[in-house]
């Protein structure tokens, strides 16, 4: 990931998005509290705010997977998933928008918006999948961690604090392994000082690599 992914999006999908966010006042938006399930409905979507929210599934074999991290101006909803169950949790406070597919059916302006919301959806998607298929778990890991930086991270000393906390569960949840796994190789990156654990968060020097 050689660049970050807070850049990925072009200035006419900004543009759109300050549009969607104009276009519903202050008093439409739903806060959900940290750990809190989202209700869903066929009927409409989610627009994201305010922080990041964890997208679950079974898996056959009845394992939980996580299909992935919605924030802020991306859109999730049952509409858009075939996956069941298909639920939705508050990572942190959130802030939502609920918008119904009637009114994204008869607003031109609104459904290029839900667009651009959905296209930013698809490329942070696209990364972390590519991100599960790495070979080496160490590798994975590392991986994961240069992805949330770039995208949650800002400035902290010489460093990168990343302002989500995802559980060894949720990292192995998301990374198709196991928590056992996941604590084994974290523990190594502590040690060798990759990853620093500081006030209940996580952060990564700056320019790591895997």
């Amino acid at each position: 990931m050689t660049s970050s992914f807070q850049e990925s999006l072009s200035e006419e999908s900004q543009f759109y998005v300050e549009i969607l966010e104009n276009m519903y006042h202050s008093n439409h938006i739903v806060n959900i509290p940290s750990g809190e399930k989202v209700s869903l409905s066929k009927s409409y979507l989610w627009l994201v705010v305010r922080g990041v929210i964890k997208i679950q599934t079974l898996t056959l074999d009845g394992e939980l997977s996580i299909l992935g991290l919605v924030s802020r101006d991306e859109v999730f909803g049952q509409p858009l998933s075939i996956s069941n169950p298909y639920e939705a949790y508050a990572l942190g406070n959130c802030d939502l928008l609920p918008i119904s597919l009637i009114e994204i059916e008869q607003n031109p302006t609104l459904s290029i918006s839900i667009f651009n919301a959905l296209r930013k959806t698809y490329q942070q998607t696209e990364m972390l999948l590519s991100i599960k298929a790495i070979r080496g778990m160490e590798d994975r890991i590392k991986s994961l961690f240069i992805f949330l930086a770039e995208r949650y991270g800002r400035d902290y000393k010489d460093g990168i604090v990343i302002d989500i906390r995802l559980t060894h569960q949720e990292i192995a949840n998301l990374l198709t392994t196991t928590r056992v796994t996941v604590t084994r190789i974290m523990s190594g990156l502590k040690e060798s000082k990759w990853l620093i654990l500081e006030r209940s968060k996580y952060v990564l020097k700056k320019h790591s690599t895997i």
